[in-house]
């Protein structure tokens, strides 16, 4: 059923497919395996017979929507190489526009269209609201008909949505971590931290230590997300949803969050405030560009940027840790799940299946940082990556395995969710930056902060949960 914001947006859908064009790119075709010298023709014949078992969908052809600069390298590339290689079927890249701040998803815009797309990707979040707008295929029957058991590979990371079935593969999780520059910390005098007992208290008095507002040095830095307004309250326990449906932010928990985040720069000035960041004198990428900022709270994304000394070039070591969390609470940490999904106007779903299991299971292998959101890899696989593929690629940093372990794959350590997920949760998301950012630029008080969140996400999700009956 399609929410009520898309329902708005369906008038202005017709007039976005018209406004861009959707083309395909990447025109190389399976291998031709033809061509053997063998004169044993039974011998031939049984190994091509053996051939098409294992790889009993080669030959065809799907179509993966991404953006024009993921077509053109990297990971996205090595990915759909390593399903040719595993399974024979080759994946033509369809080009999706970037959609910028405030436009409809050019890629929903696609699928509602009916273009040639067989697998797509995205967050649990954005995978909702393609199966929300119909256009995603449900897993379940495939899964069954390949025998194939998806809560065995992938546990609790599974996109399983209203209906209760499944509409993706989970290829990764993206797990928070705290970032730090040791040349900070060496100038500083201060001792780099350790991941025992890391809380936001710690993570505070580590920052005040570093920070050096005359020179433009910062002992924290984050970001102006959605998820930064509420991360501390997630991380205490908070839920973003009462038992009727309505939302639960009148929760003192969610007030106490926001305070935290903004009193980060207006009290405790251990980052740039508000206002500082709104006029734009600090990017997104601040961190790793600017090599002013002690410490860095952010998804494990931010790895990839590490290592990319052509884009980023410095002259300093990171460290990393685990994402802090509050006093008196279990260690926990902010995590997003990126999933493959089989689009629900694919002519070739079976296909389309084996591959998104092969991009699920492989993905985290191609050397990106990536953490695997498989459940079912043993203490010796997950040994055997960290030594042989996280720590040489970020050598130059020193980066242990036991760091690695400490921030990454700690299995006592709970995951929360990076995203709220349930209904109107992209407007929600939008409404707590809005109300976020006025009262920590002193627009408004927290009080009103809060009252306005809270009555305004319950307006979204009545008109949606109305559009669906």
């Amino acid at each position: 059923m399609i929410n009520s914001n898309l329902k708005r947006s369906l008038a202005i859908l017709l007039t976005l497919i018209l406004a861009f064009s959707v083309a395909g790119c990447g025109s190389k075709k399976a291998e031709n395996n033809s061509g053997s010298t063998s004169t044993d023709k039974k011998t031939d014949d049984n190994a091509d017979s053996a051939s098409k078992t294992d790889k009993p969908f080669e030959g065809v052809v799907l179509h993966y929507g991404v953006s024009e600069t993921s077509s053109t390298g990297g990971e996205a590339v090595e990915l759909v190489e390593l399903v040719k290689e595993k399974t024979g079927i080759q994946i033509d890249f369809t080009i999706i526009p970037n959609t910028n701040a405030g436009e409809v998803d050019k890629q929903l815009v696609s699928l509602m269209a009916g273009d040639d797309i067989d697998i797509v990707y995205g967050t649990t979040q954005k995978l909702k609201t393609y199966y929300q707008a119909g256009v995603l295929e449900p897993l379940n029957e495939l899964a069954e008909a390949d025998n194939y058991d998806i809560q065995s590979v992938f546990g609790d990371s599974v996109p399983v949505f209203d209906d209760g079935l499944s509409y993706g593969l989970p290829a990764f999780n993206d797990i928070w971590l705290t970032f730090y520059n040791k040349k900070i910390f060496d100038e500083a005098g201060v001792e780099y931290p350790t991941a025992e007992g890391w809380t936001w208290e710690k993570y505070i008095e580590t920052a005040k230590k570093l920070t050096n507002a005359d020179a433009d040095v910062w002992g924290s830095f984050m970001l102006d997300y959605d998820c930064y307004n509420y991360l501390w309250a997630m991380q205490s326990g908070a839920q973003a949803y009462n038992e009727d449906g309505t939302s639960n932010f009148d929760d003192s928990l969610f007030a106490k969050g926001l305070q935290f985040y903004y009193d980060l720069g207006n009290v405790d000035k251990v980052q740039p405030d508000s206002i500082m960041y709104a006029s734009g004198a600090y990017p997104w990428n601040s961190f790793v560009a600017s090599g002013n900022m002690g410490m860095f709270v952010c998804g494990g994304w931010v790895m990839s940027m590490m290592n990319n000394f052509e884009k980023y070039p410095r002259d300093w070591e990171f460290g990393i840790l685990p994402m802090p969390y509050p006093e008196g609470q279990e260690s926990s940490t902010l995590a997003v799940t990126g999933a493959y999904g089989v689009s629900a106007s694919s002519k070739n779903a079976d296909a389309a299946f084996e591959a998104i299991k092969c991009m699920a299971e492989n993905q985290y292998k191609l050397g990106h940082g990536r953490i695997p959101a498989r459940t079912d890899l043993t203490d010796q696989e997950i040994s055997d990556y960290v030594t042989n593929e996280l720590v040489p690629a970020y050598s130059k940093d020193n980066v242990t395995e036991e760091d690695f372990v400490n921030a990454w794959f700690n299995p006592e350590r709970k995951i929360v969710s990076e995203k709220i997920i349930g209904t109107a949760d992209t407007v929600i998301s939008q409404i707590w930056t809005e109300e976020g950012q006025m009262y920590g630029q002193g627009a408004q008080s927290l009080e009103d902060a809060i009252a306005h969140i809270k009555e305004r996400s319950d307006k979204a999700i009545k008109e949606d949960m109305a559009s669906d009956n």
